[in-house]
């Protein structure tokens, strides 16, 4: 009876409430308690009856997510969805545009994921990416088509799909080997040529200092040097000869590419297409140029051309694929080489100790370095490498889960995808140790493993794992190795470390959001 009482008393409590409020605080606070009841439902009674599916990260905005989060700093998003789960390190799940994105940080996890070919599809991203690249059906269709017969051209026996096939093409390009030396000569041949004192003075971003000092903006130049020297080492001088303004293209459609791997509309991403269709302009005229006219290529790229023009594509459709290896070859090892600079030159002991190691890998009169002699013996420039990698890799691999999927004991369901993020295995402090925030020069001397165990992954694993690391390892030794022989390198007096930007996706190296000034002078012969 007294419940009876009190229910209704509280309810004509409410109705007077509500008349003598305005209409839109009526509607604000129902909203307000729908969005409540909701979250009560999503967050905590459905999760009783999915006990075995990844705890999700809640939040307050259904059809929204953590969208807003996940493009303000991704990282730390992820990082605050691991600790509100138990800090497990198990998978969780977050929202993203009314999408679930289940996370795994767990060494074993990750392993097992990569394992899993049968219902994980990285190929369903990967033509996703190409469709709003702008690539054709048809053309997608025939690159995921395996080949009814036997054909001439790059070895396949087991009638791979060419998607599938680049793979073994990129293997035979950028493992050591032939293939490898001819395009680290042509990297060294650029570098050699970029780090002569008079060229750095020519360029139009740089300013003298002193006598014969230049000062750089350390970003631009590096990106600069890194995009000119892969174009030309991929693609021969003909491509620069048609577009002198290429790389610089090139840059401002880097910088934007993330709007392409989550599908931006073109309305949002009007200035990323403009980029990306110049670029293609000029690839066009490229590949329409014959073959005996294009001198000083990779080997590589002729070898894809050929097998795409043995599918029938057009000349437009190859320009879009062959943009992405020039987006491969370019993306990364600009900012690779920023990194290592950046830490080399802000820890003055470790600066002491390389210009003194790789002494030894010039020999008599030479002008580039033995680049097999920097990657096997100089100890200190390998680990100050894998080090700067583990601080700057902010790449994820991710996949579709085309059927229910157990990873970790946990339930993932069909239709939904799945993420690596490298970064928040190699921050993992169980791993790498309490001080993972901090560059620490001897971190992969002390423990030789790290580089052994599952929770490295600069590179991705499984049959994703990136075909070009040795390539750019190679590179980014050899210019550091020039550049530190050739000139006394130092930061252009007191600047403010620069900050990793975390918000946007990338494929492999974080960018930075500020830049900082390096003083550049010759040394005494």
């Amino acid at each position: 009876m007294l419940v009876t009482q009190f229910s209704r008393g509280f309810v004509r409590f409410i109705h007077v409430t509500l008349d003598d409020m305005p209409l839109a605080a009526t509607v604000g606070l129902g909203f307000g308690f729908a969005l409540l009841i909701w979250r009560l439902l999503r967050f905590s009674v459905l999760p009783l009856y999915f006990r075995n599916d990844p705890q999700e990260y809640p939040h307050w905005l259904p059809g929204v997510g953590h969208l807003f989060s996940f493009f303000r700093n991704s990282d730390k998003l992820l990082e605050r969805g691991r600790i509100y789960c138990g800090n497990t390190r198990e998978p969780f799940a977050i929202s993203i545009a009314g999408s679930r994105l289940y996370v795994l940080t767990k060494a074993s996890d990750v392993a097992e994921a990569y394992s899993n070919i049968k219902t994980l599809s990285f190929n369903v991203f990967v033509q996703e990416m190409l469709k709003t690249m702008g690539n054709s059906s048809f053309c997608i269709e025939q690159m995921y088509k395996p080949p009814s017969t036997e054909k001439a051209g790059f070895p396949n026996p087991h009638r791979k799909p060419l998607a599938t096939l680049a793979r073994d093409m990129h293997l035979q390009q950028l493992y050591p080997g032939k293939y490898l030396d001819i395009l680290s000569h042509e990297f060294d041949k650029r570098f050699d040529c970029y780090l002569q004192a008079e060229n750095l003075r020519d360029c139009d971003y740089a300013r003298a200092s002193g006598h014969d000092s230049v000062v750089l903006p350390l970003m631009v130049w590096c990106s600069d040097v890194f995009t000119r020297a892969g174009q030309g080492a991929y693609f021969g001088p003909l491509l620069e000869e048609i577009d002198p303004q290429m790389t610089w293209k090139f840059l401002e459609f880097d910088d934007l590419s993330y709007q392409i791997q989550f599908q931006y509309p073109k309305w949002l991403s009007r200035k990323m297409h403009k980029a990306k269709g110049a670029m293609i302009e000029s690839l066009i005229v490229y590949f329409e140029t014959p073959q005996e006219k294009r001198h000083g290529d990779a080997w590589f790229v002729k070898a894809m051309e050929n097998e795409m023009r043995a599918l029938k594509l057009n000349t437009y459709d190859i320009a879009l694929l062959m943009l992405t290896e020039y987006w491969g070859v370019n993306t990364n090892t600009r900012k690779a080489a920023f990194w290592m600079l950046v830490y080399v030159l802000h820890d003055p002991d470790l600066y002491d100790t390389l210009v003194d190691e790789i002494q030894p890998a010039f020999t008599k009169d030479a002008k580039t370095p033995n680049t097999r002699y920097l990657v096997e013996d100089c100890i200190h420039l390998n680990a100050a490498w894998d080090e700067t990698i583990r601080m700057s890799a902010f790449s994820a691999s991710v996949r579709h889960v085309i059927e229910d999927t157990v990873i970790g004991g946990k339930i993932l369901r069909k239709g939904s995808r799945l993420m690596i993020p490298y970064r928040q295995l190699h921050f993992d402090a169980s791993v790498f140790g309490s001080d993972i925030q901090s560059f620490k020069r001897d971190r992969f001397l002390k423990n030789k493993t790290l580089t052994r165990g599952g929770s490295w992954r600069p590179y991705g694993g499984g049959t994703t794992q990136c075909p070009g690391r040795f390539a750019a390892k190679q590179v980014v030794l050899s210019f550091v190795a020039i550049l530190l022989r050739r000139f006394h390198v130092q930061v252009n007096g007191p600047q403010q470390f620069p900050e990793g930007q975390l918000g946007k996706p990338v494929l492999g190296i974080m960018a930075s959001k500020g830049e900082i000034e390096v003083r550049i002078t010759p040394r005494k012969a």
